[in-house]
């Protein structure tokens, strides 16, 4: 039975060498083919580009409100908090709505201004009154002057006429020509007295509606003491807390903002245009938005406003402001969220077009003489020709090109390709250093060739694998137990033991 065992566990050692042996023999040689790096290789592309102009910019309500006094006085009530909903009212719903009022402010002291000019208008009126009866009175005093010099006048002439005839002496004649001169004389101080009273009443009428303004400003003061919400929208931050003192604004001093209401329902995009793009961006124009806190998510918008002044940006670059108004997606949009837009400003339709990798820059002396010789696609003024690299028949093939516009991933290619050549488009570690009539290998062809290998492998290894089991079965005597199988392997550790000791 020893023995036996020995033999089983030879056999079984001789087995197991021939299937590796077989497998070595049977192993899918290496690929012959062209050598060179690995490339990606497409066909240009037939469709459509869209040219687009990229800025970052941050999220700000369309209409924003900054609620600040136009009084100075101490606030004593902020009935809304921040995140209430407030309304500018509406007098013409039945029944009218109010307005939301924000702010109360204290009114003491503007009371009692409005008081006291109230009090110098009530003067004012009493005076033009005055002067309305002194400018009446003067207007009679002048009317009996007129008839007192009248009289006079006749009296004179009447006395003239007797000197003449000697029935009067010339003493009654200067008496009378004395006489008239006197009161023609207080008919001239009646007259200036009667513009004077009229003067004075234009004054007092212009003092009154002086104090007319000084009320009207007093009142509108108290007014301003109760603020209420311009427009229909949402408390976004307050700034100020019941007890501080709202300051008014001056030339140095901005004043106090005592809250910001917004209308969060239509939220803007306000972005920084670069002033080599602006030309290029026009109202009504389409764009696509990205806020990154909602980065599986886009949104729409469209260009509502250009600014028409620059701004200068860091390092002295000048940019534009450019608003789009964005449709929400029924998302709650938040103010001041980062984000950013590509704005579709061109688009080209039916066109060839590349990535944009693929196109390359070489100098023109570097290019072979047979390509760049009378080469409609060489601007040979320039230093630089546009190039891309063709995949013929296993090597590079330099190709010059003329190229329009871009968009982030493609470059359209308006001459010097086909739609059936085959351009290397990637990676780019190897377009930066690649030349022309090079050795290079497609990776689809390499990709297929080492699947193709693995799959020999995997056939092979299942040719060697029924070799090893029929070595076995070859050793078993003819009509054997079903027993005796089971008894060889468990003393096929004493087999090895066995042959180890002989």
């Amino acid at each position: 039975m020893k023995k036996r065992t020995k033999i089983i566990a030879a056999v079984v050692s001789v087995a197991v060498v021939a299937s590796g042996v077989g497998f070595w023999l049977m192993r899918p040689k290496a690929d012959s083919g062209p050598t060179g790096d690995v490339v990606r290789i497409e066909k240009p592309a037939v469709g459509d580009l869209l040219e687009t102009v990229n800025a970052p910019g941050q999220v700000e309500p369309l209409n924003k409100v900054a609620i600040s006094a136009r009084v100075m006085a101490r606030i004593i009530e902020m009935p809304y908090l921040e995140g209430a909903t407030v309304t500018k009212g509406d007098p013409t719903a039945n029944p009218p709505i109010p307005p939301s009022v924000l702010v109360r402010l204290d009114s003491t002291d503007l009371e009692a201004g409005l008081r006291s000019v109230e009090a110098r208008r009530g003067a004012q009126v009493a005076s033009l009154e005055v002067e309305k009866s002194r400018l009446a009175a003067e207007r009679a005093q002048l009317e009996a002057t007129d008839a007192t010099l009248l009289k006079a006048q006749q009296d004179l002439h009447r006395t003239q006429e007797l000197v003449k005839s000697k029935d009067q002496s010339q003493a009654d004649l200067d008496q009378a020509q004395s006489r008239y001169n006197e009161i023609k004389a207080q008919r001239v101080a009646a007259e200036m007295n009667l513009k004077a009273a009229e003067t004075n009443l234009t004054v007092t009428a212009h003092n009154l509606e002086a104090a007319d303004a000084e009320v009207s400003r007093a009142s509108d003061a108290l007014n301003y003491t109760t603020i209420t919400s311009p427009i229909d929208g949402t408390v976004t931050r307050c700034y100020a807390k019941v007890g501080e003192l709202a300051v008014v604004g001056t030339t140095n001093n901005p004043g106090t903002t005592i809250m910001e209401v917004a209308d969060l329902s239509q939220m803007l995009l306000v972005v920084a245009v670069d002033e080599a793009d602006i030309g290029s961006i026009k109202v009504g124009q389409k764009a696509r938005v990205r806020i990154h806190t909602y980065p599986d998510e886009k949104f729409e918008g469209v260009v509502d406003s250009i600014a028409l002044i620059h701004d200068l940006g860091q390092g002295g670059s000048k940019y534009f402001k450019t608003k789009i108004l964005l449709a929400s997606n029924d998302k709650r949009i938040y103010s001041g969220l980062t984000a950013d837009v590509d704005i579709e400003t061109t688009k080209h339709e039916n066109v060839t077009k590349v990535p944009s990798q693929a196109v390359l820059g070489r100098p023109i002396d570097d290019l072979p003489l047979s390509i760049r010789d009378n080469n409609p696609c060489i601007d040979t003024k320039k230093t630089y020709a546009t190039v891309v690299y063709r995949f013929v028949d296993g090597k590079t093939a330099v190709t010059p090109v003329t190229v329009g516009p871009s968009d982030a991933t493609h470059t359209i290619v308006t001459a010097g390709l086909s739609s059936t050549d085959s351009v290397i488009v990637g990676p780019y570690k190897i377009l930066e250093g690649i030349g022309h009539d090079k050795n290079v290998q497609d990776e689809r062809e390499v990709e297929k060739k080492k699947q193709e290998a693995a799959r020999k492998a995997e056939e092979a290894k299942k040719k060697s694998a029924p070799s090893t089991d029929s070595s076995l079965k070859s050793e078993k005597a003819p009509g054997s137990a079903a027993g005796s199988t089971d008894s060889s392997l468990k003393v096929d550790g004493l087999a090895s033991t066995d042959s180890s000791s002989v």
